[in-house]
């Protein structure tokens, strides 16, 4: 990625030429997970602990809302789970966050609440100081979950199943999106990654119905 976003140029077409032949060269994949009508299908494998993932949470959420408001239905954004713990993760030899899989649970728990964003929010935006135990009380704080240990072995059992997806599919490293399958790993500047969705919804609107 650094390929692409490091480079200066005056001629912004050169650059979207650059990226689009880039872009056609990514992996490819088809990944079990339901459009839902969407014309855009954005999976987003990801560890809360993750600097690189809070990085990308920052950079790209004004970017989704602003399609959902310019293009309802059409852009479908998918979060799974890739913590960087062999607790929650078969994947990974060693820990690497050690809260990665508490912080996974509270997002899934504190989304049944309707508190999803705030457990996001937080855990991306309080990395530094978190642990098993913070976590445990920030998704009682902030996630409104009041049975997180009772529910941990069930829930956890579906971060696995993400983390094994991610895999399966060759997810190394976090943050890895596959846009529409074609995988992306790390974080790109905005505009190149508001230009592959583009490229995507370009590509569907010439579909045959």
């Amino acid at each position: 990625t650094a390929g692409i976003g490091g480079r200066r140029r005056s001629d912004q077409t050169g650059k979207g030429s650059e990226f689009a032949r880039w872009y056609a060269q990514q992996p490819r994949v088809n990944l079990p997970v339901p459009r839902d009508g969407a014309k855009v299908l954005i999976v987003k494998f990801s560890d809360y602990q993750c600097p690189a993932c809070a990085q990308a949470y920052l950079l790209y959420r004004n970017l989704f809302a602003r399609y959902q408001t310019t293009n309802p239905g059409e852009v479908r954004l998918v979060e799974m789970d890739f913590p960087l713990n062999p607790g929650c993760n078969a994947a990974v030899p060693r820990i690497v966050h050690t809260a990665s899989c508490e912080a996974a649970v509270a997002v899934r728990l504190a989304r049944e609440h309707g508190k999803g964003d705030a457990m996001e929010e937080w855990l991306y935006t309080n990395q530094a100081r978190e642990s098993p135990a913070s976590v445990k009380a920030a998704a009682r704080e902030i996630g409104g979950v009041t049975d997180f240990d009772a529910r941990y072995p069930s829930v956890v059992a579906a971060v696995r199943t993400d983390a094994a997806l991610g895999a399966l599919n060759n997810v190394h490293s976090t943050p890895t999106f596959f846009i529409n399958g074609t995988m992306l790993a790390g974080t790109l500047p905005p505009q190149f990654f508001q230009q592959a969705i583009e490229i995507e919804l370009q590509k569907a609107s010439q579909s045959p119905r």
